[in-house]
């Protein structure tokens, strides 16, 4: 991750007011860079990249799993906002996945249930097959980093886990 850091996300871990207040000044300065290089590339977006940025807010999203089969490369997870809906991703992949399980330091992971989305990143690759760069940051540590075309979103109403509100199952893809 080039902007939101392990480093500086271990800096939020601290007890010290200072070193707090520094960190949430790095943090503006990192968010601000992503957003002026996001908005660079945004026109460029593949249409379920495009579908996924301007329809949801994953931060917090839990990670009910990770699945990987031949090009593709699967993360359903359950949104944190209301109406905690279920989402499935399929990468299409251009090269192999890595996960570097260490990414975060102990004392900066979340234990307990399952994994949350912290953050992650866009990048446009333009050598070689082209396409995305994603690297994704979880809060068992975990960064997973992906180089793939695009990304079909399709989204559920949760049943299991339920997310209480009454509304009948619907399904809806984009690719």
């Amino acid at each position: 991750m080039r902007f939101y850091t392990p480093a500086l996300i271990e800096m939020g871990q601290s007890d010290d007011d200072d070193v707090l207040d520094e960190q949430s000044r790095l943090w503006e300065e990192a968010a601000a860079r992503y957003v002026a290089y996001l908005d660079t590339v945004r026109d460029r977006l593949p249409a379920g990249l495009k579908h996924l940025d301007e329809n949801y807010y994953l931060h917090d999203a839990k990670v009910l799993s990770i699945g990987k089969r031949g090009g593709a490369f699967s993360l359903v997870l359950q949104l944190d906002a209301p109406p905690r809906s279920i989402l499935v991703l399929a990468y299409d992949l251009l090269s192999a996945p890595a996960i570097e399980k260490n990414a975060l330091p102990p004392k900066a992971r979340m234990h307990g249930g399952p994994a949350a989305w912290l953050y992650n990143e866009l990048e446009r690759v333009e050598a070689g097959p082209g396409g995305w760069r994603e690297s994704l940051l979880l809060s068992n540590g975990w960064e997973v980093r992906l180089h793939f075309r695009d990304v079909k979103v399709e989204e559920f109403d949760a049943v299991l886990p339920a997310h209480g509100d009454g509304h009948a199952p619907r399904a809806a893809f984009v690719a």
